[in-house]
């Protein structure tokens, strides 16, 4: 098969002159496009992040006035724990010797009295020392049991040797406890 071509060759380099400029134009708008979308895209990101920024400025100006409160706030409350801790370290030691005497009598028995106490107070602890008398074996085998086994308030419990004495009002049980009292 032949062919004859009847288009004029300069009709036809028009045609693709024609074409090239269609391309290249179609693909200067696309870049155009393309970056001005970017630049919009871009400027919105930009105005939003200025905006949000000077929203979050505004509530910092708003919480600043609450910052302030709260390190008054602060400033009172170490104050407060510092008289606390002053009164705390007065009277620490102060009520050591009521309570011993509460709980000391609060456990014995009737029938036992006390010749006296020396007492010598190191830190919380308190040792002693107590003559006692009794009238009945039984009560201060009680009372000694008692001491012995309330682990949480006394300690190092030791009893010397316990005496018998005949008298006109009966028989009297003599000896030393020395212990150490633990202060709540």
């Amino acid at each position: 098969m032949i062919r004859i071509n009847l288009i004029p060759p300069e009709y036809v380099e028009k045609l693709d002159r024609r074409a090239i400029i269609a391309k290249t134009a179609v693909a200067g708008v696309a870049v155009v496009a393309v970056i001005t979308l970017a630049s919009i895209w871009h400027f919105t990101e930009k105005t939003t992040s200025e905006m949000k920024m000077r929203r979050l400025q505004t509530e910092l100006k708003s919480l600043e006035g609450d910052v302030a409160k709260v390190k008054a706030i602060e400033a009172e409350i170490a104050e407060v724990n510092r008289y606390l801790a002053s009164i705390n370290s007065i009277t620490q030691g102060r009520l050591v010797y009521p309570h011993f005497m509460l709980d000391i009598v609060s456990d014995m028995p009737g029938t036992i009295w006390l010749g006296g106490i020396t007492t010598t107070l190191s830190g919380s602890t308190l040792s002693l020392t107590i003559p006692v008398n009794s009238r009945s074996a039984y009560d201060l085998a009680y009372w000694i049991n008692r001491l012995e086994t309330d682990t949480a308030r006394y300690s190092d419990v030791s009893v010397n040797a316990i005496s018998a004495a005949e008298s006109d009002s009966g028989r009297t049980f003599t000896t030393t406890i020395s212990m150490k009292y633990n202060c709540r």
